[in-house]
């Protein structure tokens, strides 16, 4: 007897989230007691390339958004394994890779088609809020460093209101939802970097960060 289709997509997804959220928590455990340096980049790209394993299994590369997502989702993994260095030029090449996730993820919300009303309704609220925030970041930055952060404050700004506006269009919020998720965790990011180094940063940004990818992941087996 032949299995039912959705229990057999949803058992392939048992491993790599269990992967991601096992090697999650053993990172945030190991930033809290700083128990050795070898933790993070060993849980951080197994948590990493088990969102593009999850991404694979729930066949994101049949279809043209889903194609745009599974980019992300790679570019955001490479971003993960550049982010592990503290050196400057390391952060810079990460950010790079996840403001070219973030411009996929973009691409992957205007094939579902966008509404223009909510959309610029998005804009409204999104706009000024990443001019409010970047505020208290860009007097950290200078040089290159300030370029990429306004550019990358314009992209997620653009990825979030691209999402408002296929969820116009759609009605789906599944993807709304992990875009939000996305957002608010590169906030955490960088106030990491840039503001304040504490575990809130860590745990909140890491989290938000994982779950979003999940869902990202997924997204063609959610159809709300």
């Amino acid at each position: 007897m032949n299995r039912d289709p959705i229990s057999k997509t949803y058992s392939a997804a048992t491993t790599p989230i269990c992967l991601t959220v096992t090697s999650l928590s053993i990172l945030l455990v190991n930033e809290f007691f700083g128990y050795s340096q070898y933790v993070k980049p060993v849980t951080k790209t197994l948590a990493s390339f088990s969102f593009l394993y999850l991404g694979v299994n729930y066949g994101l590369v049949n279809s043209a958004q889903g194609n745009y997502v599974f980019i992300g989702l790679v570019l955001s993994a490479i971003g993960d394994v550049m982010l592990l260095s503290l050196k400057p030029h390391f952060f810079q090449i990460g950010a790079f890779f996840f403001l070219l996730a973030h411009l996929m993820y973009c691409g992957a919300f205007i094939t579902t088609g966008i509404s223009i009303k909510w959309f610029l309704m998005s804009i409204v609220v999104v706009g000024p809020a990443a001019i409010i925030v970047y505020k208290y970041v860009l007097p950290y930055t200078t040089g290159l460093m300030r370029k990429l952060v306004i550019t990358y404050s314009i992209a997620i700004s653009w990825m979030m209101a691209f999402a408002s506006g296929s969820y116009g269009y759609s009605g789906k919020t599944w993807l709304l939802a992990a875009a939000f998720l996305f957002y608010v965790s590169d906030l955490f990011v960088a106030r990491q970097r840039f503001i304040k180094r504490c575990f809130l940063n860590s745990l909140c940004g890491l989290t938000l960060y994982y779950a979003a990818q999940l869902m990202f992941a997924i997204s063609p087996a959610i159809d709300f």
